[in-house]
């Protein structure tokens, strides 16, 4: 699947990025999750870029780039896009982070807090310290991709994260998008976790939109609720029905959220 809007190439001295970028006026920032890339959004950045610059991108290592050098974590992420945002001279920007995404916004927003003017989560991957009892699932998912079972080891890890049968019903183009990034699972599997860390995560001051799926499988809705509990300026809403993919099951109802977000900050 093609991209309906060009993919740009920005070479930078901390990488090479590639994104899509249309729309004026304020900056949104789309941060993509685990096994994704910027065809992700394929539903949100023609409706969003009526009413903003959307900045759409992948992030590093996964498609289309290869071989690329520097760490894989949430935390080099968010370095990531700091630097892209200052290479594009936006000064800050509503972040939007899905999924594991939403872990990297939510470090980009402790690390430059000025440079974020927003915060936008939907169902964030946020570990807790206590030990995590569908976990299980990851290392099943990539001791079958290590075996060269793609397909199956890919459906232990989508099923899990939204929810049994998902992956037999994915449409053939997401399909391929998450063969493509098969491998980041690897790379994953070895990052730092990103845990909660209440005292910081209350000190932030910035508004913040909590979105989640109503039939999202936990971890997820926990989160969503601890968030609310921390953060001083939080609202969540919730898409029904729908699951962790939110924003493609209800790409209207998940925009419309975005928009109403961005015109009450």
């Amino acid at each position: 699947m093609t991209p309906s809007s060009p993919i740009k190439t920005l070479q930078t001295a901390n990488g090479c990025f590639h994104y899509q970028d249309e729309g004026t006026g304020q900056a949104l920032l789309l941060i993509h999750g685990s096994l994704c890339d910027l065809r992700y959004w394929r539903w949100q950045l023609p409706a969003l870029a009526e009413h903003c610059r959307v900045i759409v991108p992948s992030l590093p290592h996964y498609w289309p780039q290869e071989n690329v050098q520097t760490g894989f974590s949430v935390y080099q992420h968010a370095r990531d896009m700091h630097h892209l945002l200052d290479a594009l001279n936006i000064e800050s920007a509503h972040v939007l982070g899905h999924s594991r995404g939403g872990a990297i916004a939510m470090q980009m927003a402790l690390e430059q807090e000025s440079k974020v003017r927003s915060l936008i989560l939907a169902d964030p991957g946020i570990r807790t310290p206590q030990p995590e009892s569908h976990a299980n699932f990851k290392h099943e998912a990539l001791q079958a991709i290590q075996e060269g079972k793609i397909d199956e080891g890919l459906a232990v890890f989508i099923d899990a994260v939204s929810g049994e049968n998902t992956w037999k019903r994915m449409v053939r183009w997401f399909r391929q998008m998450v063969r493509d990034n098969a491998n980041t699972l690897v790379l994953q599997q070895k990052e730092p976790a990103f845990y909660f860390d209440e005292a910081s995560f209350s000190a932030l001051t910035l508004p913040v939109t909590l979105l989640g799926g109503s039939d999202s499988p936990a971890p997820f809705p926990q989160i969503i609720s601890r968030l609310e509990r921390i953060l001083p300026q939080a609202q969540s809403h919730f898409i029904s029905p729908a699951s962790h993919g939110m924003n493609l099951a209800l790409p209207h109802e998940f925009n419309q959220l975005i928009i109403n977000h961005m015109t009450t900050v």
